[in-house]
């Protein structure tokens, strides 16, 4: 069955990613699917490359009355996958362009990182399909582990030649989304949405693991790192709220204050996902990949010299220096195992990248695609990102599965496109929060502490348990926040880390409540 897409451009004058999804695509009432993938703009100087398209996409194509949607299980998602890639690419399915006026006589670009395919996520616990792993924990959050669709529709905006791509399944699907980027024009202000109604409030962040057993286990993973078994290891522990915000607000504050090259907000049936995430798990354009590890945190100064200090610091020090190198090794054997002999190289090694509340050390690994080898087995070489599981990646990956309280659900997963060509974009999710309606029992909450000058809670009662009263006019929200771990590590200071990457989750929770 043939795919046929209708093409439109139309000048972007400007305006952001959310902008356009607010207008085109969100759904005004829930439970809707609607998917925005966004870089900030006005794009930054220092990694412009990293910013240059945002896409968004709203509800699913229908074939023979059949949404385009999926949510294959753990044993499954791979080979769904692969057979997805095979129908799109194959010679009797290809997708047809077919391009629609008003605009210049051409079709979209070749360059566009997506024209058709897939929007979709993987949660951290696929890598169960690609390694034998113990099954200690549970997941007891309502997501779906994997879940990708084909949208009927879809815009990709072009930030550095301002333009606007508009794709939709026929021609007059293209003249409605014209027809509401029109129509939003005509009035004083093209806003992203409108402003609540109603103040919105949130309740006090509570950890699901306390302080000491955080401190217990990080001691438990450096008996591992002295015994020989890892030489590093990520552990994270989980926060949670309530809030009458929705995930649409919560996703627009936290991207006014930590605008990220792999932000994405996802409104889908289960709850939302918002996610302002700096780091590139693998990317996959004409058979050349690329992953973008991050490893090494230092706080942002107060003053300029503050910052550059900090920086500095960052840089020279031996630590996180030979921690972030070796994690560069780690992917570079990732990628090697797909990749061509002599093609994977590192192209950019220690490089400063700076959001809101931190800055990062950062590499970028690249490499070319074997022939005999699909953009499918490219994921499985390279998920989960080292960067969240530590090395030797299997056997830190059955430490956390012991010391961790939960699975980590979505949280450290990745999410983005796949496109019918085989081009491919994911993300890590970090920096993400999980939204969905509350419901269950109230339980008991730990006691009230402050860390960073935010105030939290923790608690040692079971993660599994809903810990925050039932309110039907409220939802509650997920963060998961880490730190490396390495031999002589600190708990303490590694449990303040942690903290400290979630300040800017927490501080768009905390802007909406003022």
């Amino acid at each position: 069955m043939t795919k046929t897409w209708y093409w439109r451009s139309l000048p972007l004058e400007k305006r952001t990613g959310s902008e356009i999804f607010a207008v085109l695509f969100r759904p005004t009432a829930a439970p809707g699917i609607a998917i925005l993938l966004e870089s900030p703009y006005p794009t930054p100087i220092d990694h412009p490359q990293l910013s240059r398209y945002s896409i968004c996409a709203g509800v699913p194509r229908i074939v023979d009355g059949i949404p385009q949607m999926w949510t294959p299980e753990v044993g499954e998602v791979f080979p769904f996958l692969e057979k997805l890639l095979q129908q799109g690419i194959g010679e009797d399915d290809k997708d047809e362009v077919v391009f629609s006026p008003p605009a210049p006589p051409s079709l979209p670009p070749p360059h566009l990182p997506f024209t058709g395919g897939w929007l979709g996520w993987l949660g951290y616990d696929v890598a169960w399909e690609i390694e034998q792993l113990p099954h200690h924990k549970i997941d007891p959050l309502p997501f779906p582990v994997a879940f990708w669709y084909e949208p009927d529709s879809f815009a990709v905006l072009d930030h550095a030649q301002q333009i606007l791509w508009l794709a939709a399944s026929d021609a007059s699907g293209l003249d409605e989304l014209q027809q509401k980027l029109a129509k939003k024009d005509a009035g004083k202000e093209f806003s992203v949405s409108p402003s609540p109604l109603v103040p919105v409030s949130s309740s006090l962040p509570l950890f699901l693991t306390s302080q000491a057993d955080y401190e217990t286990a990080v001691n438990h993973a450096k008996k591992y790192i002295q015994a020989g078994d890892i030489f590093q290891a990520n552990l994270s522990l989980r926060f949670q709220a309530s809030t009458s915000a929705s995930g649409w607000e919560i996703y627009q504050a936290l991207q006014k204050i930590n605008p990220s090259p792999f932000a994405s907000y996802w409104q889908t049936p289960w709850g939302e996902v918002i996610s302002c995430s700096p780091e590139r798990l693998v990317l996959l354009q004409n058979q050349q990949a690329e992953t973008r590890p991050i490893a090494g945190t230092r706080s942002r100064g107060v003053t300029l010299e503050q910052d550059m200090q900090l920086a500095q610091d960052l840089l020279s020090n031996t630590k996180e220096r030979a921690e972030h190198i070796m994690l560069v090794d780690l992917e570079r054997n990732d990628l090697g195992r797909v990749c061509e002999w002599g093609t994977v190289t590192v192209d950019e090694l220690l490089t400063i990248e700076r959001y809101s509340h931190v800055m990062h050390l950062v590499s970028n690994i690249k490499g070319t695609l074997k022939g005999e080898y699909t953009t499918i087995d490219l994921i499985r070489a390279t998920f989960p990102g080292g960067t969240i599981t530590g090395c030797p990646k299997v056997r830190c990956m059955e430490i956390i599965e012991e010391l961790e309280p939960v699975r980590r659900s979505l949280f450290y997963g990745s999410c983005g496109y796949l496109d019918w060509r085989g081009n491919l974009d994911l993300n890590i999710l970090i920096r993400t929060l999980l939204l969905a309606p509350m419901s269950g029992e109230a339980g008991e909450a730990g006691e009230a502490g402050e860390a960073g000058g935010v105030n939290f809670s923790s608690s040692s009662s079971s993660p599994h348990s809903k810990l925050i009263p039932q309110d039907s006019a409220l939802n509650i929200v997920w963060g998961q926040v880490g730190a490396g771990i390495v031999a002589d590590s600190d708990p303490e200071r590694e449990w303040y880390e942690s903290l400290h990457k979630a300040q800017a989750q927490l501080a768009a929770l905390k802007m909406l409540n003022n």
